[in-house]
């Protein structure tokens, strides 16, 4: 039977179809959708996902997040030590807890970003129930030495810690003060020969030091450069005591005014003087040789105005050599205050990081010699030599470093 292409009915073909139209199927085809928007219109919030600047972890993606890779090195370190927990209780007790040594920094790391901080934490629930139950399982006679030897091992890794402080401290005083560099002591004995020299010279030091600068004198000091003069001036302490010494006799004659500070020198006096007698010279020469009868006379006079002259420029040239004078020993006097008080200041710092070598190399020592400890921690690396890196892999990673 015929059936209508266009209509859908028998009975008839398509060239004799009445209908105008083909009715719509019974089951549309949906619109497509598509990923994107149309061009131009706007995104909505949060449609980017979890990366680039709508990310929801952090600044980081999660493959470039440093805290994130160092989080995965961890549960991979967990998981090792769970699995050896059977063959090698001791190692996999050590390696859990150098886990939850190193996971307080990736915590740290970590307070930005909630997502990773959640998984943190998640992460040290599991790894503390995992060293609770390894701890119940191996007993403690396994796990007593364990703690003991770790502990031990702290002890003796923060006196290092503070003889290696101590000792730099002691070289940086050194170097502020100018002294050679010499060995910074290595033994108690040493230590304490050394703080002993250091107190004597201290006490040199500081009994030579003069007494605080006046006014006037720290004024010419400023004046001529003050600091700017150090390169020009001796550091031989030797020296700069005795230059300073003379000078306080020099400045004890000076009183009320600053030194170098000469009342003649530049005055209006002055300035009338040395003309005056110039032009009186001058004139009595020049009339004792235009005159004939009185030549003798006007001689006389003309040669006691010249050394009236003379006698006038030899005042002036004594006043400014009096005034360079007074400056000289005033800015010896300010050096040789500002040397001592600098070198005792640095001295006395010094002696004091020597009493505190001094302390921590006795305590070294102490702890080295004292069988409680040093040879406990001695018998415990002889016991299980094999576990004795982990062992300090995992006491220094939980020593926080000075500042």
């Amino acid at each position: 039977m015929d059936v209508c292409s266009r209509c859908g009915k028998s009975g008839h073909l398509e060239g004799a179809c009445a209908a105008t139209s083909i009715p719509p199927p019974a089951n549309p085809t949906p619109a497509p959708i598509y990923s994107l928007p149309p061009l131009g219109a706007s995104v909505p919030p949060g449609a980017l996902g979890s990366s680039g600047t709508y990310s929801v972890t952090g600044t980081y993606g999660a493959a470039q997040n440093p805290v994130s890779r160092a989080l995965r090195m961890l549960k991979t370190q967990l998981n090792l030590a769970v699995g050896q927990r059977e063959e090698d209780p001791e190692r996999a007790w050590l390696e859990l807890v150098s886990v939850r040594e190193r996971l307080n920094e990736v915590a740290d790391g970590a307070k930005d970003d909630p997502l990773l901080l959640a998984d943190v934490e998640r992460f040290g629930g599991r790894l503390e129930e995992q060293i609770a139950k390894l701890t119940r399982d191996v007993g403690d006679e396994v796990v007593a030495p364990l703690y003991s030897w770790v502990d031990l091992l702290r002890q003796r890794a923060r006196l290092d810690e503070e003889v290696a402080t101590a000792s730099g401290r002691v070289a940086e005083a050194r170097a502020s003060r100018g002294a050679a560099a010499g060995a910074v002591p290595a033994t108690h004995q040493e230590a304490s020969n050394t703080l002993a020299a250091a107190e004597k010279e201290l006490a040199w030091w500081r009994s030579e030091t003069p007494p605080l600068l006046s006014l006037e004198i720290r004024g010419v000091w400023l004046e001529s450069g003050g600091d700017a003069l150090r390169p020009t001036l001796p550091v031989d302490p030797q020296v700069v005591r005795e230059r300073g010494l003379a000078a306080r006799g020099v400045l004890e004659r000076v009183r009320g005014r600053s030194p170098g500070a000469v009342q003649y020198a530049g005055s209006k006096l002055e300035l009338v003087l040395l003309p005056t007698f110039g032009i009186s010279a001058l004139l009595m020469s020049m009339f004792a040789l235009a005159s004939t009868s009185a030549r003798g006379p006007l001689g006389v006079v003309a040669a006691a105005t010249w050394l009236a002259f003379a006698a006038v420029i030899a005042v002036s040239f004594m006043a400014r050599q009096r005034g360079d004078a007074e400056r000289r020993a005033a800015i010896h006097a300010a050096w040789y205050h500002t040397l001592f008080s600098e070198q005792a200041a640095a001295l006395e710092l010094e002696v004091g990081w020597l009493r505190t070598l001094a302390a921590t190399l006795r305590a070294r020592e102490a702890f080295d010699t004292h069988k409680g400890e040093g040879g406990q921690l001695a018998e415990l690396a002889t016991w299980r030599p094999d576990l004795e890196p982990v062992v300090v892999e995992v006491a220094k990673s939980s020593i926080v470093p000075p500042k």
